[in-house]
């Protein structure tokens, strides 16, 4: 009988380290962020970001981020790119064509799809950040 009990033991302990592995590996892995492409407002002082991010289980995303250029380029802790989001899960319309600068304090995000992409933030450091749907005349 204790024999039995310790190989039970062992065996349920393999199991959970398995499950453990498998779940980290596949379910809460940090995304991989790989730019995409950039735009730069019309005095150089913001740049607004694409990136794509690859999440776990093969979902992804496309992110809009906005950062003033003289900030240090800086990853934050978790590999997310630097600068703050104000666009999760955006549709590009078309490369050059969905990030347009309107001046320099309006940042148009031009989307295909049915539904606008939801804005994180509507401002930040005095940007105004607002969506258009691609086909919609400026």
């Amino acid at each position: 009988m204790r024999r039995f009990l310790i190989g039970a033991v062992i065996c349920a302990a393999i199991g959970v380290l398995g499950v453990g592995w498998i779940a980290t590996a596949f379910l809460f892995s940090p995304c991989q962020y790989d730019l995409t492409h950039e735009r730069v407002s019309p005095s150089e002082r913001y740049v607004a970001e694409v990136y794509g991010a690859t999440c776990g289980m093969g979902s992804y995303r496309s992110v809009v981020t906005l950062r003033d250029r003289s900030a240090l380029a800086l990853q934050s802790v978790d590999g997310a790119p630097a600068g703050t989001v104000v666009a999760n899960d955006f549709t590009l319309s078309d490369r050059g064509a969905d990030l347009v600068w309107e001046g320099e304090s309006k940042l148009v995000l031009r989307y295909v799809g049915a539904r606008p992409p939801v804005l994180d933030r509507s401002e930040w450091g005095g940007v105004r950040i607002e969506t258009q749907h691609a086909e919609s005349p400026r």
